[in-house]
């Protein structure tokens, strides 16, 4: 049991490395993170693990996540808003920028943030960050400041914000929808796979050849994307067809169908 429990630890640790890279690229620090996964295990034990003609209760799901009685309680009756927001620690740079503009010894006479020498004054970075990111060195959160382009040097002693709060591009937000629909999708199948015969599987295959040359990488890329496209064309107009099928009893049940394709490229491995 402990050998299976390590292979899954391992491999929840390889879906989690591209959705840390959102959380972090979206600010959404470990706490808030945290918030979430006991959200998703409140909603995992109440739809997937309740007994059959027993009454859900507050106790099962308890003992099945490891969350306390009002854990539980808080979580299952808040609103999706609620547990977007926690009061755990969040994202240290964000905390500095929303100090520089809401302290009053850090704006203007015209209440706009001020350039500020980035030490040796009373009024600069050092101090700013002293008071805003708890114990982060002023260093590392100038160098995250500078990668995001929240600041810009001045000059070599003093920095100036150009841009007040971490907010990510909203162009974004749609973008993130579909690979959340998508990596989804894929994990249902594979949970589904993992509970069912193997003579009643879902198809989940892989093309996967290592070892490949960047120039050959490149031509597959397009090769790819063609008869990827081709196929995808094909798997709709089927679709088209037979769900507006005039034959099909309009009081079945529906739902919702299709195949994804992606590709991928990674850099060498050790397996």
């Amino acid at each position: 049991m402990e050998k299976i429990k390590l292979h899954v630890a391992k491999a929840i640790l390889k879906v989690l490395d591209p959705l840390v890279q959102i959380l972090l690229r979206h600010e959404i620090s470990h706490s808030e993170f945290s918030e979430l996964a006991k959200r998703s295990y409140v909603n995992a034990a109440n739809k997937y693990y309740s007994i059959p003609n027993r009454k859900k209760t507050y106790a099962r799901i308890a003992v099945l996540t490891g969350l306390n009685l009002k854990e539980v309680r808080r979580i299952s009756n808040a609103e999706e808003d609620e547990l977007l927001t926690t009061k755990g620690p969040v994202n240290r740079a964000k905390q500095v920028v929303s100090g520089w503009i809401r302290d009053p010894e850090f704006l203007d006479e015209n209440n706009k943030p001020k350039v500020i020498p980035l030490k040796g004054a009373q009024i600069c970075f050092d101090e700013l960050v002293n008071r805003y990111s708890g114990d982060i060195t002023s260093r590392a959160i100038l160098d995250e400041l500078l990668r995001v382009g929240a600041v810009v040097k001045v000059d070599e002693d003093s920095i100036e914000l150009v841009q007040e709060g971490l907010i990510p591009k909203e162009s974004e937000a749609e973008m993130i929808k579909i690979i959340a629909q998508h990596n989804s999708d894929l994990m249902d199948t594979g949970i589904y796979n993992l509970t069912h015969e193997r003579k009643d599987a879902r198809f989940q295959r892989q093309v996967t050849y290592t070892n490949v040359a960047e120039s050959v990488m490149e031509e597959f890329r397009i090769y790819s994307r063609g008869k990827s496209l081709d196929l995808l064309k094909d798997f709709d107009r089927w679709l088209a067809e037979h769900s507006n099928d005039e034959n099909t009893n309009p009081e079945e049940p529906t739902g919702r169908v299709g195949v994804g394709i992606y590709y991928f490229k990674n850099e060498k491995e050790e397996e």
